[in-house]
């Protein structure tokens, strides 16, 4: 499937002409006949998605959910479907410039805060030249401190990215081999979106110039969230936007930090409406360094496999508890 594929199903809903049954839409997508038939009886089908960059694990994911595009759209808003993810330890809502106080539920445990204090450079820690400094300078410090010191962190760069948008993403040091440009792979995640841009222009301009683009009909929210990833302790931040089209919903979420494990993190789903329920069709690009250089091709294709599967774990979580 093409890269700009859910962004083909978006202009494609939005066109002028009749309104396309849901089988011209996965069409469209790129799923045959059989895995048509497939995501309307009620099975989670995945797809092939174009990388933007080498650091790109992109897929597809298209299913049911026996729920309205409005109420769906509401739920990921409002931070309802968040802990639908296992992994997630705690979340909280951000706001306005955001405060200290907005980060009271985040905790951290003794050997966190040791981990975070022997950060190095090259590691496995996502921070700033400024941010490892002031994690190191609190080693041997109560945990308490270093706590401080995340909070701080973490309300920095929401600051920063509210202010600045993709320019005020601080890119991670990598030692001796350079830094890592989480605004780089975001801006060509949201320049792939070629179709977007000619028939949601204000949904494009947001993703490419937020805070500087106006959007009034584009409803907004941010968070931070902790989750355990493959045993270690992670801190997100998200923005998460809604676009609406009549009965249909254009939903993204753009992880523009991240702790460890990954770079960033941006999908848009498309959210819908058929007899019964939703057709919700998930496109995403989640960079990290890991699959990049010496046989990055088949890295990437595995992690974006193993990737796939894991959404379809928690969307089937979601599914249970929205139909139940």
């Amino acid at each position: 499937m093409p890269a700009a594929g859910l962004a083909s199903l978006l202009c494609f809903w939005t066109a002028a002409h009749a309104q396309p049954s849901t089988d011209q839409i996965l069409a469209e997508m790129g799923f045959s006949p059989a895995e048509q038939r497939r995501v309307l009886d009620g099975e989670f089908v995945t797809n092939k998605l174009g990388g933007v960059s080498d650091r790109d694990l992109a897929y597809t994911v298209a299913f049911l959910v026996k729920s309205s595009p409005e109420a769906l759209s509401e739920q990921v808003l409002d931070g309802t479907r968040v802990a639908d993810d296992a992994q997630v330890r705690a979340y909280g809502a951000l706001s306005g410039p955001g405060t200290l106080n907005d980060f009271s539920a985040l905790q951290i445990t003794d050997d966190e805060a040791r981990a975070l204090s022997s950060a190095e450079p090259g590691g496995a820690t996502n921070f700033s030249a400024g941010e490892y400094a002031s994690f190191k300078a609190l080693r041997g410090q109560a945990t308490q401190t270093v706590l401080e010191q995340l909070r701080r962190t973490l309300l920095t760069r929401y600051q920063s990215y509210q202010t600045l948008g993709l320019a005020g993403i601080a890119p991670y040091v990598r030692g001796r081999s350079g830094a890592a440009d989480v605004a780089s792979d975001l801006t060509k995640a949201v320049q792939s979106m070629v179709p977007v841009q000619k028939h949601l222009p204000e949904l494009y301009t947001v993703l490419l110039d937020y805070p500087r683009a106006p959007a009034p009909a584009i409803r907004q929210s941010f968070r931070w969230v902790k989750s355990i990833i493959r045993d270690k302790p992670t801190y997100l931040l998200d923005h998460v936007l809604v676009a609406s089209d009549g009965g249909a919903r254009a939903v993204v979420r753009r992880t523009f930090y991240v702790s460890t494990g990954y770079n960033a993190e941006q999908s848009v789903a498309g959210l819908l409406p058929v007899e019964g329920g939703t057709v919700v069709l998930y496109m995403t690009h989640a960079f990290t360094d890991q699959v990049a250089g010496s046989g990055g091709s088949v890295k990437r294709s595995i992690g974006s496999r193993v990737m796939a599967d894991r959404m379809r774990e928690i969307f089937e979580t979601a599914r249970k508890r929205i139909e139940r």
